[in-house]
């Protein structure tokens, strides 16, 4: 019998609430406040989240939704892109509202 893989669906969260040990891949709604060469720095207003990234296709001030694996550590975690969306254009009044 074939064996499926699942992906684990990316659990909408605030960078303040990552729970390294609990959480496999997350979403994460922010603005981009820095992008290096292979990194991200996005800001949900909770907290800042440096991302891992293959040349990212964000642009700083830009309002993203991330979805990130979350690789645990010793000290902390690390987080890995998958895949980064635009949101720009979007009412992040109306987000906020929906989403706490």
């Amino acid at each position: 019998m074939d064996q499926q893989f699942k992906r684990a669906p990316a659990a909408r969260r605030r960078i303040s609430d990552i729970v390294p040990e609990k959480d496999i891949r997350v979403r994460i709604f922010g603005k981009v406040i820095d992008r290096m060469d292979d990194i991200l720095v996005v800001d949900d207003g909770t907290g800042r989240i440096e991302i891992i990234a293959e040349n990212p296709q964000a642009k700083t001030g830009e309002m993203v939704t991330a979805f990130a694996r979350i690789l645990p550590l010793e000290s902390g975690y690390e987080a890995r892109l998958e895949m980064v969306q635009s949101a720009e254009g979007m009412d992040i009044g109306l987000f906020r509202k929906v989403f706490g």
